[in-house]
């Protein structure tokens, strides 16, 4: 009876050992190589065109468990570079994260993570 209780126990703490909890992403912000870049929270459209190589950067609100979101524009998958953690009263609540975009022409500008769509509301010029 002990073992049949330590196996359950066991089994379900390995079912929720990998978890994340994901509350919200979005992307804030798209640069080009040289640093110009803009807001893009509350648009539908960019102002300028970022052709060739450029910069997003998403905000991810809970832990990811260092599973990286895909981002892309159009057809084009960015690369992740880095990131910054955000802290509120020394506690991690999220995560700044930075893409690099090679070729871009034009493209809506969508973010999945685990196979769940989280942002797709910007369309790249």
């Amino acid at each position: 009876m002990k073992n049949i209780i330590l196996l359950i126990l066991l089994s379900s703490v390995q079912l929720f050992a990998f978890k994340t909890d994901v509350k919200q992403i979005f992307a804030f912000a798209i640069y080009d190589e040289n640093g110009n870049g803009e807001n893009i929270q509350n648009t539908r459209k960019t102002q300028k065109n970022y052709n060739g190589v450029c910069f997003t950067k998403i905000y991810l609100r809970g832990n990811n468990l260092n599973i990286k979101p895909k981002v892309l524009i159009g057809n084009l998958k960015g690369k992740y570079i880095d990131y910054k953690p955000v802290y509120k009263n020394k506690i991690m609540i999220g995560k700044i994260m930075t893409y690099k975009h090679i070729a871009v022409t034009e493209g809506l500008l969508k973010i999945i993570f685990r196979k769940k769509l989280y942002d797709a509301r910007v369309y790249i010029k």
